[in-house]
């Protein structure tokens, strides 16, 4: 074989091998890496995750170890805008700035909201003192009659508006909407000191809490948004279980948290969540 038949041999036997391996022959460009995803994490305090370690935004009570930086770390080329903050309501995603966030070049958004149009944590802080003066009875569930479904359909129009929102601002992104943790266990009586609710209220708040999740995600279908269900996942993981098990802590925190809001070991699950998500 002449010389130059030999070289034209070995050439094509490296281009064959370089195809078969995935490798560019010498010469040949590699592909650009892919940009970056914007991400934007809008919500709560669900979100922000107060008291959990460690804090970067004093006024939002926002951690580093929410869920959305959680999920970022783990998303290959993820720039992250989290603007999540304690107390807020559809109405502050405006006021406040969190819409802001979006952008035409946005590539994926989380939105935990719902539970402060609800006046959800007001509830459960009311309810314990209730409780508390009325251990026997059914003081939450007497007070509150069906209001508490007044305010799930008062707020759904509210937080379809806010997805309607997202989608104007960033109408190329994948959005999703993060529901809550469950909060409320099937038996109260062995939670005392950790909760205050009676027994006789709980399957009261269990069903306020189940008409808020399912609230949530009949408006993320609704609006074209992805519903991330964090209810079945957490049902045995609610503030009666022990120390190491539960991810949202109850009246008396003994992990770094607030009351009623989710631990770290809760925000990871709710990145575990999201982060499948992404994938389906």
């Amino acid at each position: 074989m002449s010389q130059t038949l030999s070289r034209a041999a070995a050439l094509l036997t490296a281009l064959a091998a370089a195809a078969l391996i995935g490798v560019p022959a010498a010469g040949a460009s590699a592909s650009a890496p892919p940009p970056p995803v914007r991400y934007a994490a809008l919500g709560d305090s669900a979100a922000s995750a107060p008291g959990v370690p460690d804090e970067a935004d004093a006024g939002c009570m926002r951690s580093t170890h929410n869920y959305p930086h959680l999920v970022a770390a783990r998303l290959a080329s993820a720039t992250l805008t989290d603007v999540t903050c304690a107390g807020a309501d559809t109405g502050t995603l405006t006021s406040e700035g969190q819409f802001d966030a979006l952008t035409q070049d946005t590539g994926l958004v989380t939105l935990t909201i719902g539970g402060n149009d609800v006046g959800f944590t007001g509830i459960i802080v009311k309810c314990s003192a209730l409780g508390l003066l009325d251990p026997s009875g059914k003081p939450c569930a007497n007070s509150y009659g069906s209001g508490l479904d007044d305010r799930i359909r008062a707020a759904e129009p509210k937080v379809a508006a806010a997805l309607r929102t997202i989608r104007q601002r960033s109408p190329r992104a994948r959005v999703l909407l993060v529901g809550y943790l469950n909060l409320i266990p099937d038996d109260a009586r062995t939670c005392r000191p950790r909760v205050l609710f009676t027994g006789g209220d709980m399957a009261f708040l269990n069903d306020f809490e189940n008409s808020l999740n399912t609230m949530l995600a009949r408006v993320a279908h609704a609006e074209g948004a992805d519903f991330v269900d964090n209810h079945p996942a957490s049902a045995d993981r609610d503030v009666c279980r022990d120390d190491a098990t539960r991810w949202t802590e109850g009246l008396i925190p003994t992990n770094p948290s607030i009351p009623f809001h989710p631990n770290a070991r809760g925000e990871q699950a709710m990145a575990d969540a999201v982060l499948a998500a992404t994938t389906r």
